[in-house]
């Protein structure tokens, strides 16, 4: 795997990892940042009093599209589907032939519910001289995807260096275990902790390529995270760890299906505060390969 391949997967997994975060404004303001990079003649659309931002959160001067974002805590079918009618109906009445295209820009599953495809169609339908569209996840990461790592890098964060894995000690591995250790939680009754084969969990838990490809270089570090607890004087001392991810798997499990963005999300429960040294990262990312090649309720 090529560095690039590497940054890619990462900022694959970041965007996702964001999108699934953000709501309302805060996933406005990622779109709009993602949208300033890759179309130069993106422009914001502020609202302005009584006549509001006139249905777009972002027109591209050289395609005449409007872009309309919608991202609540929750979406339902009916409400999304009321949003895609009133905010074209809108948007057409206020840019009239300015607007060639109109493109409903959305951050929840990874598809849209039936009410919403079909209001699309009949838009599609009824407007045939205008291209309407939609982009959710995978269509904001085929955009990100084609920037320059530089600009992948302003929008998600620098990439860590897969050459800091041999440099990643047991002192990265002790912070971030004590850090782990001090949390509370349950173990449910029927847990069990045998060792299984890896690349057979990344299969069953539906990981994708993006999550792999961390895992793959991490797994020196899971070794030397089982070296690390095996030497431990306190045999409980690794079982208080595997709960306590266990119960934080089961947590995001409750507010999401998508296994890459529950297991990007321990990562960053386990990384903590320590985002700076890519050993860390490193140290965070073998800790989760570790237990979630341990345990098995990890499984979905």
């Amino acid at each position: 795997m090529t560095r690039e391949e590497f940054s890619l997967s990462h900022h694959q997994l970041k965007l996702e990892l964001e999108l699934y975060r953000r709501v309302g404004r805060t996933f406005q303001d990622l779109f709009e940042q993602i949208m300033q990079k890759s179309d130069p003649s993106f422009l914001m659309v502020k609202p302005m009093g009584r006549e509001g931002d006139w249905k777009a959160d972002g027109f591209s001067l050289n395609t005449g599209t409007v872009f309309q974002c919608y991202a609540p805590e929750e979406l339902t079918g009916s409400e999304a589907a009321k949003k895609v009618i009133e905010d074209f109906a809108g948007g057409r009445d206020h840019w009239q032939d300015k607007m060639r295209a109109w493109i409903f820009v959305w951050s929840s599953d990874r598809a849209l519910p039936p009410q919403v495809v079909n209001a699309l169609a009949e838009l599609k339908s009824n407007h045939p001289n205008v291209a309407i569209d939609h982009m959710g996840r995978e269509g904001l990461w085929q955009v990100v995807k084609q920037l320059p790592l530089v600009d992948r890098t302003a929008i998600l964060g620098p990439v860590p260096d897969p050459s800091a894995v041999p440099a990643t000690t047991a002192a990265e591995i002790q912070v971030l275990m004590k850090h782990l250790g001090k949390q509370t939680a349950s173990l449910p009754g029927d847990a069990s902790f045998e060792l299984t084969a890896i690349a057979d969990k990344l299969a069953r838990n539906r990981l994708s390529a993006a999550v792999t490809n961390t895992v793959r270089p991490a797994m020196p570090v899971a070794r030397l995270v089982r070296e690390y607890v095996t030497k431990m004087p306190d045999p409980s001392f690794s079982e208080i760890i595997a709960v306590d991810l266990a119960s934080k798997y089961r947590e995001l499990a409750e507010s999401s299906d998508d296994p890459d963005v529950i297991f990007g999300s321990l990562v960053d429960y386990v990384l903590g505060e320590q985002r700076v040294d890519p050993k860390f990262f490193w140290a965070a990312s073998g800790i989760v390969a570790h237990y979630f090649e341990l345990c098995d309720v990890f499984e979905r």
